[in-house]
């Protein structure tokens, strides 16, 4: 990832990012675009603290051939998961974390939606001890 000359940007992790969905019975082993086509028709559930999860709904849907319609924000993969309980909507969800019971995680493939994480710091300060550390800290818990 490239910024201005007067920043630095540190790869933290990578998680893959499954469409949390009510459970039913689905198909497996199909495409991202296909899953998505499946839910076209439901509200869809986006975080309130960035628009990560917002922008690859919207590229992956258009590349599915319709528009979503975001009818939700929140702040909390509980509480998304809870609304998919609810019947609110569909929303993306990283694949490690654990799914509730009456949610799905389906598989997102072809393309495969992945959200990577990084730490910008300004260029030459990251071996300032304590952020160093903190760097160091964050990478161990996401891994590589």
């Amino acid at each position: 990832m490239r910024f201005g000359r007067g920043l630095c940007s540190h790869p933290l992790g990578s998680t893959s990012w499954g469409l949390g969905t009510p459970s039913a019975p689905g198909r497996r082993g199909s495409t991202a675009l296909q899953v998505f086509g499946r839910y076209r028709e439901q509200d869809w559930i986006v975080n309130s603290r960035n628009t990560a999860d917002e922008e690859v709904i919207r590229v992956v849907a258009s590349l599915a051939g319709f528009e979503p319609r975001i009818a939700h924000r929140a702040d909390s993969l509980d509480l998304v998961q809870d609304m998919i309980v609810a019947g609110l909507g569909v929303g993306l969800l990283p694949a490690a974390w654990p799914a509730a019971r009456g949610v799905t995680l389906r598989r997102l493939r072809q393309p495969e939606v992945i959200l990577r994480s990084f730490a910008v710091t300004r260029r030459g300060h990251a071996g300032w001890p304590p952020l160093a550390l903190v760097l160091r800290l964050v990478q161990e818990v996401t891994g590589p």
